[in-house]
């Protein structure tokens, strides 16, 4: 008695596996469509992988240079200008890099054998992507105006410099020669900010 109720026990475990590999119709759902369970924790994991962290150094090597520049010339060092740029910098290249996402998934660059799968792999939903973009490239901007308010640079140096950084993140998608472009009016946002 107790051999045929293990039996059953085991038989329904297994159908329980089975109807969990696949979907409604019995279709398997190994690199399928339906993606991992989006929770909250899931979700903010995805959107700062997304970000591809990994590249800030690009960002901020340059502000930790601007920061010493700036020390070594004036002998202070006003932390709200180093944390500003910091955010400016880093809002703006994060941004960059979504774009570079969302327009290599939209012209099918970016395959299961990319580097960057956040969109080939459903992580995230293109306009998702998108609207982080918008929402960084906005919280640049309105670091950028809280630095005009709190430096000492003029207006036009600090437009010029930082809305050449942002075009250059934006038009960082359009090939091999807009990279070094891109990191180089990065890195001069980052040292006129402080």
């Amino acid at each position: 008695m107790e051999a045929e109720e293990e039996v059953e026990k085991i038989n329904i475990v297994a159908e329980n596996v089975r109807e969990s590999e696949t979907g409604d119709q019995g279709v398997g759902l190994l690199g399928s469509e339906k993606g991992p369970p989006r929770t909250w924790k899931y979700k903010c994991a995805s959107y700062v992988l997304a970000l591809r962290p990994w590249s800030f150094s690009a960002s901020l090597t340059p502000v930790a240079l601007g920061s010493a520049l700036a020390y070594r010339s004036q002998g202070t060092l006003d932390p709200g200008l180093l944390v500003g740029s910091a955010v400016t910098v880093l809002a703006v290249h994060g941004a960059g890099n979504l774009v570079n996402t969302y327009y290599d998934f939209s012209k099918g660059i970016d395959h299961k054998k990319s580097d960057d799968r956040t969109l080939v792999d459903r992580i995230l939903e293109p306009q998702d992507v998108v609207r982080f973009g918008v929402f960084l490239y906005t919280l640049g901007c309105i670091s950028a105006a809280c630095l005009y308010c709190f430096s000492t640079l003029r207006l036009e140096h600090l437009a010029l410099i930082y809305f050449g950084g942002l075009s250059s993140s934006f038009l960082y998608t359009g090939g091999k020669d807009m990279d070094l472009c891109s990191l180089t009016l990065w890195g001069e946002v980052g040292e006129a900010g402080i």
